[in-house]
């Protein structure tokens, strides 16, 4: 046989087997985990102002999806959480489009304000009770405090177990005012005041709204508590 026979032979053999591997190429399990590692970052960073610790979890091995012609496109779902364990979506924008979800864990760290010592409900917050700690803000599932001063004084609402976190959740105003206490109403405007006494039907807060019977004349209105023995309510 000729060799230049041969040679055709070989180039045929290797196109046979090029040809299907370069029609087939699928889309690497690490560039999808990647993509959506980078969307969760910079959107918890854009958030938080800080870069988080993100981790995509493993794809089915078994999983083969056609590589992609244009670049990878990420999106958040409808309803998904930026952090904790949460779910990226990738797609394929490109002639054969297709969409997969990525499990994401993403945890970022700050300093926050936390129970030095188990907390019962209706204690007042005392300086000696609270410190700063860094906490997995994944875990803190309502608002959470940076500065001391921020609990200092306010009431617990609910127990809570030293090395806790301090949410807007289980701490609130202190109670100034009890239902059924006597009270001072005072009511004015252009600098003239008018007090009258009066009784409180709700516990307040100050700052906040109760209601109120003005013992004069019975009337029961509504009136802003500014202090433990003083309601504002209007003319």
């Amino acid at each position: 046989m000729k060799l230049g026979n041969i040679l055709c032979g070989c180039m045929a053999t290797l196109t046979l087997f090029a040809g299907p591997a370069l029609a087939d190429a699928i889309q690497s399990h690490e560039s999808i985990q990647t993509t959506a590692e980078a969307f969760i970052a910079e959107t918890v960073s854009s958030s938080h102002g800080r870069s988080p610790v993100v981790r995509a979890g493993s794809l089915d091995s078994r999983l083969r999806l056609k590589e992609c012609d244009e670049p990878l496109e990420a999106f958040q779902p409808a309803g998904g959480r930026p952090l904790g364990n949460t779910t990226v979506g990738v797609r394929c924008p490109g002639t054969q489009p297709w969409t997969l979800y990525v499990p994401v864990k993403v945890s970022i760290h700050e300093t926050v304000v936390v129970a030095a010592r188990p907390l019962s409900k209706g204690m007042i917050v005392k300086e000696q009770d609270v410190k700063l700690l860094e906490k997995d803000l994944a875990k803190i599932r309502s608002g959470y405090f940076q500065d001391l001063s921020e609990v200092i004084g306010k009431q617990v609402s609910r127990t809570v177990s030293m090395g806790a976190a301090i949410t807007t959740s289980v701490v609130k105003p202190q109670i100034q005012i009890k239902r059924g206490q006597q009270i001072r109403l005072v009511a004015g405007s252009h600098g003239l005041k008018v007090q009258m006494a009066g009784e409180a039907l709700a516990d307040g807060a100050t700052g906040e709204y109760i209601r109120v019977r003005n013992l004069s004349t019975q009337k029961i209105i509504e009136g802003v508590v500014q202090s433990a023995t003083t309601v504002e309510v209007a003319l």
